[in-house]
């Protein structure tokens, strides 16, 4: 009686021996993994999508229509990635196989590539984004200026200018009398000139920096469209002289401030 319990009890103890070992064979060994990498929703293929192995710390390539051949161990698990695609983790014994035993790995898209992109190059000169084709004919905004505002842009101090009123060499041989006063006039007039004109092109500098279009915005708090109105304003009534300091020039602003929006009500 002894004898046939202790056979039975063999007889268990070697069965689990045999089934352990050979599932730990199976896990240790390496199995043949092959599939396909496709786009989830139209089933598209996934060329050269990366495979990477926990186990081996090892990337693999899938070929240009997404198929991959695979040894790896049977307990491995893989991290698939391709361009445009979310990445996905996957434990390699737990994906179904179909007839031929391939697995199919879908990837969600995020993003789509663009095959074709047309940049117009530089079109020369008359390139319309340097030129535009259509000529800007809106009423312009007149500013209220000083005639003489314009005598600031020109670099060409104002006794080297040229003068529409000289008279050439033809006037010269048949009104010599009237050629020597232009020449002479003209002389005079530039040294006249200069120094008034340098007056004012200092009063403007001085105006500029004390009650600049920057300092008129930080005063008034307006902005945009709102701004450029209440600077033709100040254009036409702010007087600066060069006697005013940044106190004084603030003090006008402030008072003219408070006229325009009474005016403006």
């Amino acid at each position: 009686m002894r004898s046939s319990i202790s056979k039975k009890v063999l007889l268990i103890v070697s069965i689990q021996i045999i089934f352990s070992n050979a599932v730990k064979s199976q896990s240790d060994s390496t199995v043949l993994w092959q599939g396909s990498i496709r786009a989830k929703g139209n089933n598209a293929v996934i060329p050269h999508a990366t495979i990477a192995s926990y186990k081996q710390i090892t990337t693999y390539i899938a070929d240009e229509i997404g198929n991959f051949s695979l040894r790896l161990s049977y307990n491995d698990s893989i991290r698939v990635a391709a361009l445009g695609f979310n990445s996905r983790t996957i434990v390699l014994k737990e994906m179904p196989q179909d007839s031929l035993a391939m697995i199919k790995i879908e990837l969600n898209q995020h993003s789509f590539m663009i095959k074709e992109v047309t940049v117009k190059g530089y079109q020369g000169i008359l390139d319309p984004l340097i030129f535009p084709k259509y000529i800007d004919d809106s009423p312009k905004i007149d500013l209220h200026l000083p005639n003489n505002i314009g005598s600031r842009i020109s670099k060409v101090p104002p006794n080297e200018r040229p003068d529409a009123g000289n008279m050439n060499a033809l006037g010269a041989v048949f009104s010599p009398a009237s050629f020597i006063y232009s020449k002479v006039n003209r002389t005079e007039r530039s040294k006249a000139k200069l120094p008034e004109v340098r007056q004012q092109s200092k009063l403007w500098d001085h105006k500029e920096a004390i009650a600049g279009r920057d300092i008129i915005a930080a005063i008034s708090g307006y902005g945009g469209e709102e701004l450029d109105k209440f600077m033709i304003y100040c254009n036409i009534h702010l007087k600066i002289s060069a006697a005013d300091n940044a106190l004084s020039a603030t003090r006008k602003i402030t008072a003219l401030l408070e006229e325009y929006k009474a005016r403006s009500k």
